[in-house]
């Protein structure tokens, strides 16, 4: 598979400020809503690396893991011709595997495919597409799967994704994971959104809970504000928006949060995306507006989805 040309391609040169970035933000701790909270241990330790020694013990690696379940797997040493090689079409063991490798550090992390990951992709997407077409705006936005995209020192696969016809650019991007995923979530989230040159607005993560709840989040790059002005430090990538649909005895339920301008959380039940994010451009006409999930509509998704993981589970 071909790198996408929809954000700057790697060429090599490692230059930029935020080349250190790898798999090591899994040591950032989520202490409250819309903030990410350095680990003050610099040097997690990282258990279940594999070493990559040739394409047929990683291939032979794959397939074992297919009944095991683990769903994030990482691989060590491997070079940029490895990866090169290992992320074109011919040469993949597993096709539907998405993969995320840092230049810099030779860390190759391999989400694995779920059934549940991607029902919910599937079905969350298909929120998003239905409301956009409904406004009219088919021409004016591209809904994609996975393309393979390359910022800086780091190339990434979303689980989907969605970019305005007239830039052709990555805006809006979706990560689904389970709870063995949910700390590598927050990481995709910060890749798409802090790189720099990445034309991405928002990312949007859904965690399966080992509780199986969902719990969806909206990421977007937050604003910094100091005292002395010509301070240029990048922004860090924020929880703007989060819901926890509850799969209860009683039925579902919704909770949630989302955060102002200024800083503060109040509750919501719904989750909300800009228009423009999707299109390119402000909604103009009296059937365009932003992309909004309410109450209703967030537990219709969680349902039918419990629904299939149940028929699934009972055989059927």
């Amino acid at each position: 598979m071909e790198p996408s040309r929809h954000l700057p391609q790697h060429d090599g040169i490692l230059t930029s400020d935020f080349s250190n970035f790898s798999s090591d933000f899994c040591s950032n701790k989520i202490t409250m809503p819309g903030f990410v909270i350095p680990n003050p241990n610099p040097n997690p330790i990282r258990p279940n690396i594999l070493k990559y020694d040739g394409y047929a013990s990683f291939a032979a690696a794959l397939q074992d893991n297919l009944q095991t379940c683990h769903e994030v797997l990482e691989f060590s040493g491997v070079s940029t011709d490895d990866f090169n090689f290992l992320s074109s079409d011919s040469n993949r063991p597993l096709k539907s595997a998405k993969l995320s490798y840092n230049f810099l550090t030779g860390f190759l992390t391999i989400k694995m495919p779920m059934l549940a990951h991607e029902i919910i992709t599937g079905l969350f997407k298909a929120l998003v597409d239905r409301q956009l077409l409904a406004m009219g705006v088919f021409d004016e936005f591209i809904p994609l799967a996975s393309p393979l995209t390359v910022l800086g020192n780091w190339a990434k696969e979303p689980d989907a994704c969605w970019a305005p016809e007239s830039t052709d650019d990555l805006t809006v991007v979706l990560e689904v994971g389970t709870s063995e995923s949910a700390r590598q979530l927050a990481i995709d989230a910060r890749g798409w959104l802090e790189t720099p040159g990445t034309t991405v607005e928002a990312c949007i993560t859904i965690n399966l809970s080992r509780a199986n709840n969902l719990i969806i989040t909206v990421w977007q790059l937050g604003k910094r504000v100091y005292a002395v002005s010509s301070r240029n430090i990048p922004s860090s990538a924020v929880r703007v928006q989060q819901i926890e649909i509850l799969n209860g005895d009683a039925g579902s339920e919704v909770h949630g949060w989302k955060i102002y301008h200024n800083s503060s959380s109040v509750s919501t039940d719904e989750i909300r995306l800009d228009f423009s994010m999707f299109v390119g451009r402000p909604a103009a006409t009296n059937i365009e507006h932003d992309i909004v999930m309410d109450k209703n509509l967030l537990i219709a998704f969680a349902d039918r989805f419990w629904r299939h993981q149940s028929r699934r589970l009972q055989g059927r």
